[in-house]
């Protein structure tokens, strides 16, 4: 297999959030607590403004074009965000940013608008997690989390996006993780999605770490695969309907129908979306290869660290060229969430 990298995702501060999301690896209430991760030496640290600058600078040289900050914590908590933001600009790499919809900052006057002005005039893209039209479903799901604030949030960024636009347009998506709480609720989402201003809806099949999530699964149950596949239905046909007068098509991702006979396989003989297109790079400068949970994805192999060679030479070295061609025969890689239909 040939190469053509064009995005990379730095996981500046894995271990840094404001929410406790069921679904999450790392901060979910059902993870192991950050001491215990501590105390066994699982902690991740922050990844240093050295090690930063050296991933972007090298990822640019390799011809990516986009850069996505920390999807593992919240990338606005990372404290070198604006070191971030300085490099994109300087080196003219698109910003694609994953953010829980909070706002946090470190700072009082960092508020939705100050983020916004920073992130909307270099970005491709803002996914804003969101998981319920209720009040109930949402703070359930998203730990912390507000929908009366979620969807205060929402219309004061998409406010200034639609201020700036004429320099640069960001799209906004709403971005969701389909389980059986917020399944009913997905039609619904949709329809917030539309009448906020946001330009897709994305979301993704549960991934269950943790034993105590396993039935939130809609692939381990045909009664809700089904219902699953109707929704898809609706959805796609909800938004062609509004597209045939929107200023903006609308973007509906990984809305596909599952196959009822093989749910065990997303996509059968579907191709890795990640490999020799995208890559991973941990805080401590660890090569990887996608956004599979950390400790899974390090049964894939040994990638090597940019802390002691380049970002050129590890794309190239045996083991990444190795996993490019023999992944369909890894359990892990069989499994995934993430690939697609041909």
């Amino acid at each position: 297999m040939t190469h053509k990298f064009w995005r990379i995702t730095l996981d500046t501060n894995p271990d840094f959030c404001n929410l406790k999301c069921v679904m999450c690896e790392d901060h979910s209430p059902y993870a192991a607590s950050l001491t215990e991760r501590k105390k066994n030496g699982l902690l991740r640290p922050t990844m240093d403004t050295t090690l930063l600058e050296k991933v972007v600078r090298e990822a640019a040289q390799l011809g990516v074009r986009e850069v996505i900050p920390s999807t593992m914590g919240e990338p606005l908590l990372y404290p070198h965000f604006d070191v971030f933001l300085a490099l994109c600009s300087e080196l003219g790499l698109t910003l694609n940013l994953t953010t829980n919809g909070t706002f946090p900052a470190p700072k009082s006057h960092q508020n939705v608008e100050y983020w916004a002005r920073k992130i909307v005039p270099i970005t491709s893209d803002v996914k804003i997690s969101w998981n319920g039209v209720t009040e109930r479903t949402q703070s359930t799901i998203m730990g912390g989390t507000s929908l009366e604030q979620h969807i205060d949030n929402a219309k004061r960024f998409i406010e200034i996006r639609d201020e700036l636009q004429s320099k640069n347009y960001c799209s906004m998506t709403m971005q969701l993780t389909f389980m059986r709480s917020n399944l009913e609720e997905i039609p619904d989402l949709l329809d917030l999605a539309l009448s906020l201003g946001f330009d897709r809806l994305k979301g993704h099949q549960l991934w269950t770490h943790f034993d105590e999530i396993r039935n939130e699964s809609l692939r381990n149950d045909l009664v809700y695969a089904a219902r699953w596949n109707q929704i898809v239905q609706h959805c796609h046909e909800r938004v062609a309907t509004h597209n045939q007068t929107a200023k903006r098509p609308f973007r509906l991702e990984n809305f596909f129908a599952l196959d009822l006979a093989i749910l065990e396989d997303i996509s059968p003989d579907g191709e890795c979306p990640f490999l020799g297109k995208e890559l991973w790079v941990d805080p401590t400068g660890r090569l990887n290869v996608c956004c599979a949970p950390d400790q899974q994805r390090k049964t894939l192999g040994d990638f090597g660290n940019l802390n002691t060679a380049k970002l050129s030479e590890l794309v190239e070295g045996e083991s990444y060229q190795e996993l490019m061609n023999t992944y369909q025969s890894h359990a892990l890689c069989q499994s995934c969430n993430m690939r697609r239909p041909k």
